[in-house]
């Protein structure tokens, strides 16, 4: 089993103010955790030093609510020149001309669509000047492009774009015709800012300097629990990392209200609509547990020493140790209902090891007791079954089959609160050759460390199908 090395990036951003075009700014720090141990004679010894190139700390922080010390380092203080773009544009001139880029990129009379996005079950479709849709359909069809619902009745409007004529029956395509859309600027907001990956639709001006445009749209259909028509806020950004034009997510950020981001590439022309993020100047302060034990011999400590210490105490694939924590930064967060969400890796923090390449985590955002969880999780689990769950069959390199009923499987996932606490890790176990719809559940709980060692399990016959780490055996019969 590979030593794991997580990392929490808590980011702490100074305020900027509407004068800083080409000033010189001393930032702020972002806290970087670190799992690894450094004994308590190094680390009182660290921090008796101090050198050009930083100084040490001992600091008592809080985590997964016990508290711990940690021996934390801090970079000499640096001023770093932060420059932003003078806009040469007016906002009225820089929406006109984004909304006809977005236009140009959009207005071909056909329908963007993403599967098994929305609470990982439903397909949407953007037609632009039309509707905003989801349904569901069958992976085949999805991928032969011939997109049909597999009920005609359940094709529901998120919402309309003004003046759309109406219609009886909704048909999934775009039933604008060939009429050119017109967009009134006055429906368009821009703004700074990045949403929150749980969408609640709030932004934080101060860790990005990018512009996105918004459209919301209503007279969608009507929402069974409000009786009022859903409604929908557009958010078009440019996203050099998506690349092609399209849905990047959407979410439903309150009952029958959504909000989706498309990625449009020509934004990324404009210089304002480009990501440029004032945390890429922010020194890192790196923080280590303090164990409990001295070294074996001490010898010489030098500021070298601080970095010396970069593997993390021995953890298991059955067993995580408590305090250990994971960057929810570094995944793609996707909601899987009741509180609950998975997150897939960022195609930046891969490698090629299985257990970081193909890793999946669940995240808990709710506030339940440790007693709930297990029950909460579960039940959504075989509700969300044939749905919401990743199997390690891969139809394209973006595109994965979901767990079936009639897979045999051992699946492990690790659980993380919202602030990358880790919580537990799963084990469910199904043999798919039984007629029966019953899952085999257990919940590990973290483990001090002194008890770590009687948790350790040599994990080289997990087969990890397809280097998948999340899975122990899998098994699907395809005849």
């Amino acid at each position: 089993m590979h030593s794991l090395f997580i990392l929490l990036l808590l980011i702490s951003l100074l305020d900027v103010s509407s004068a800083f075009l080409q000033s010189s700014q001393v930032l702020k720090n972002r806290i970087i955790f670190d799992n690894a141990r450094i004994p308590a004679d190094v680390a009182y010894s660290l921090a008796q030093q101090n050198s050009r190139l930083g100084s040490f700390e001992i600091m008592t922080l809080s985590s997964n609510k016990e508290v711990a010390p940690y021996i934390c380092h801090l970079p000499a203080d640096k001023e770093v020149n932060i420059s932003k773009p003078a806009q040469t544009i007016t906002t009225s001139e820089l929406k006109q001309t984004a909304i006809d880029i977005i236009q140009k990129t959009y207005d071909n009379g056909n329908c963007s669509m993403t599967f098994n996005i929305q609470a990982g079950y439903w397909t949407v479709g953007y037609c632009f000047g039309d509707k905003v849709m989801q349904f569901h359909e069958d992976l085949v069809d999805f991928i032969s492009g011939n997109h049909k619902a597999q009920l005609p009745n359940h094709v529901y409007v998120l919402g309309k774009f003004p003046n759309m004529k109406p219609y009886k029956t909704t048909e999934i395509k775009n039933q604008k015709g060939n009429q050119r859309v017109k967009l009134d600027p006055k429906d368009f907001i821009i703004f700074e800012g990045e949403f929150s990956s749980f969408g609640d639709n709030e932004v934080d001006s101060s860790t990005n300097t990018q512009k996105f445009i918004k459209h919301t749209l209503g007279d969608g259909e009507i929402c069974d629990l409000t009786l009022q028509p859903r409604t929908i806020d557009i958010v078009y950004k440019c996203d050099e990392d998506f690349g092609s034009p399209g849905i990047i997510e959407i979410q439903e950020i309150k009952t029958c209200q959504y909000q989706m981001i498309v990625n449009v590439p020509g934004l990324c022309q404009l210089e304002a609509f480009r990501k440029n993020l004032i945390h890429e100047n922010i020194m890192d302060i790196t923080c280590k547990r303090v164990g409990k034990e001295n070294a074996p011999s001490i010898g010489s400590v030098s500021h070298d020493t601080f970095f010396d210490y970069r593997s993390p105490v021995s953890s298991s694939q059955v067993a995580k140790i408590r305090n250990e924590k994971a960057d929810l930064n570094q995944f793609h967060i996707h909601p899987i209902g009741d509180g609950f969400y998975l997150g897939t890796l960022k195609e930046e923090y891969k490698s090629d090891q299985p257990y970081w390449r193909t890793r999946v985590i669940a995240i808990n955002a709710n506030d339940i007791s440790d007693g709930d969880l297990l029950n909460r999780f579960g039940k959504l689990f075989l509700n969300s079954l044939e749905r919401k769950f990743p199997s390690p069959i891969m139809l394209t390199d973006n595109l994965v089959t979901t767990l079936q009923w009639s897979d045999s499987f051992i699946y492990w996932i690790e659980m993380y609160d919202l602030f990358g606490n880790f919580l537990a890790l799963f084990k469910m176990a199904r043999d798919g050759k039984l007629d029966n719809h019953e899952v085999e559940f257990h919940k590990i709980n973290p483990v001090d460390e002194d008890n770590l060692i009687s948790f350790n399990l040599n994990s080289n016959y997990f087969e990890n199908p397809n280097n998948n780490w999340n899975f122990e055996y899998f098994m699907r019969d395809f005849d």
